[in-house]
């Protein structure tokens, strides 16, 4: 019902508009303009616009409907009205004008509203229109007037005086019709597409391309509800319906000595006590609900810049006893040497995460005891020992947009498989407590965004999500197609079961 509510009020916006422009044809008829031209050019150019801005369909109607009011009587053409003008010689330039303004229309609707498409379509229309209006004449002035007397002057007028004139039209239509095609289809996210220069980085990524970082950057003022529907499209080129949910232990927590502004495990804001490396009976636990649960992965998470080599003796014994379960084991244990990797991969484990965090520029924003260079030598040492890698970031920790893009440049250019999206949740006593949350708008924005950049990558709702109105709903409707369900290290998550009816509910849509 809400649909056809909605597509009644559409169709009454097309007729009302289809209506304003059959009367700015018909004014068009009497403005005079301070060249020696007559009021037909003006009148192309609201013809040319009523195909541009309404389509085939209602652009001719406009055009139409001017043609059957001067046929009716009403004098709207220069030589007057009535169904005897059908005999005048320009008449053949109005039957131009709805030919050509439903060709101009077909033209732009089979790809992107560019300049160059737009104006090409008006430049066809001006042919359609001059030729139509020759032909015509000379049929009136043999066979109706009997003489052939004034073609050629008429030929040599249009040729000097309207063309010009005319293809200057053409350019002030694509103008104006670049703006106003935002405003009238802003509610029509298959209609923006082509509108922007989305349609044609959409087409590049769908056809096999890499957007570049100069592009991506134009991705931030496109309508959010045309982006992120090219987001999901583009999700479900390269991933189809996939879905990767994962699920974390915290295998080691407190006492941090690194001083990520983020974190509340960091010794610098007042978590003081360091725990223990996780007993086999707890992770055997975890690993058994994750188990049941049906996700794909179980990380450990330890806080710390980084294992001991006892630690990760231990840490394998764990791994090693689940050889053969049915969920992946995946780490996150800090800045690991390829001696560590190596070692962990031999106990079983084929997932690493290693955030970036944020870009390479804003990163000593962030932490000052490691570096970004320490994180993507960590990344690439994993992905030398031949083990799938998940490193993403946190989104609203005062970087800009333009941080995001670098960030998920960074990411396509390590090959990662997985990009985790953290929400920023401001925790007491961090630098990080009293951060502006960022809008839902942002971070849609940002999750299609990075669907542009990583078009076949799992990109993953983690932290904050829980805090958003959906639970990420529309994110998963915008690109995203991976989560880690279930509670984080020091905030709750969303249940496995309420993730899957999400997904479910946003694929029978």
């Amino acid at each position: 019902m809400a649909k056809m509510r909605l597509q009644s009020r559409e169709r009454l916006k097309k007729l009302m508009l289809t209506a304003t422009f059959t009367a700015l044809i018909t004014v068009g008829a009497f403005i005079k303009i301070p060249i020696m031209t007559v009021p037909f050019t003006m009148q192309f150019l609201f013809c040319n616009l009523a195909g541009i801005l309404l389509g085939a369909k209602y652009g001719t109607l406009a055009v139409a409907l001017y043609l059957a009011l001067g046929l009716s009587g009403v004098p709207l053409f220069t030589g007057g009205g009535g169904i005897g003008y059908v005999f005048q010689p320009t008449f053949g330039c109005l039957i131009g004008f709805a030919v050509g303004a439903m060709v101009a229309a077909l033209i732009c609707s089979r790809g992107r509203y560019s300049y160059p498409r737009m104006i090409a379509a008006g430049v066809v229309n001006v042919f359609i229109v001059y030729s139509l209006g020759m032909i015509y004449y000379a049929l009136m002035m043999k066979y109706y007037f009997g003489t052939p007397k004034e073609a050629g002057w008429i030929i040599v007028n249009f040729c000097l005086i309207f063309l010009p004139m005319d293809f200057v039209w053409c350019a002030v239509s694509a103008v104006v019709a670049k703006r106003v095609l935002p405003l009238l289809y802003k509610n029509d996210p298959e209609k923006m597409l082509r509108i922007s220069t989305l349609y044609e980085l959409k087409c590049k990524v769908l056809n096999g391309g890499e957007i570049t970082y100069k592009e991506a950057k134009r991705l931030k003022y496109v309508s959010l509800g045309a982006l992120c529907a090219a987001a999901d499209e583009i999700r479900e080129r390269f991933c189809k319906d996939a879905f990767d949910l994962c699920a974390i232990v915290n295998a080691k927590s407190g006492g941090c000595g690194e001083d990520c502004k983020f974190c509340a495990q960091s010794a610098h804001y007042g978590s003081k006590e360091r725990g223990e490396l996780i007993s086999s009976e707890e992770y055997d636990r975890a690993y058994a609900a994750a188990e049941s649960a049906g996700v794909a992965a179980l990380g450990a998470v330890t806080a710390g810049r980084a294992l001991s080599d006892a630690e990760i003796d231990a840490a394998c014994r764990l791994y090693k006893a689940h050889e053969g379960g049915k969920v992946e084991r995946c780490v996150s244990h800090g800045l690991l040497s390829e001696k560590q990797i190596k070692r962990l991969k031999d106990s079983g484990v084929t997932r690493l995460h290693n955030n970036l965090e944020t870009c390479e520029g804003y990163f000593h924003k962030v932490c000052t005891t490691h570096t970004h260079a320490q994180k993507l030598q960590t990344v690439r040492a994993a992905k030398e020992a031949g083990l799938k890698v998940c490193s993403g970031g946190i989104i609203g920790l005062g970087e800009s947009m333009n941080d995001r893009i670098k960030l998920a440049f960074e990411l396509r250019n390590e090959g990662v498989f997985s990009v985790p999206i953290n929400i920023l949740d401001p925790r007491k006593g961090t630098p990080c407590e009293n951060a502006k949350p960022i809008s839902y708008d942002e971070i849609r924005r940002t999750v299609a965004i990075f669907r542009f950049i990583l078009p076949d990558v799992f990109i993953r709702l983690a932290a904050g999500r829980r805090e958003l109105s959906d639970k990420g709903e529309k994110l998963f409707r915008g690109g995203a197609n991976a989560a880690i369900t279930g509670d984080f290290l020091t905030v709750k998550g969303v249940s496995v079961n309420d993730d899957v009816v999400c997904f479910q509910r946003k694929n029978s849509r």
